[in-house]
């Protein structure tokens, strides 16, 4: 016997999970690509170009 008040699904649900681990992927997406872009822009700023063989600070220049 059912207790009073409760109520029976006559349907499936649906599975929040696959849904929540999709948004999960979709806001690690966009925290990684906004990360990227201001690394990115804080080396221009730093360096003054976006040339990656120009940004070799630590290496010393091959005089040959």
């Amino acid at each position: 016997m059912i207790a009073q008040g409760t109520e029976v699904m006559d349907q499936a649900a649906a599975n929040p999970l696959p849904q929540a681990l999709i948004l999960t992927a979709i806001v690690i997406g966009f925290g990684l690509l906004a990360f990227a872009l201001v690394l990115g822009y804080r080396a221009y700023q730093e360096m003054g170009t976006l040339d990656t063989g120009a940004m070799r600070v630590a290496e010393p220049e091959d005089t040959r």
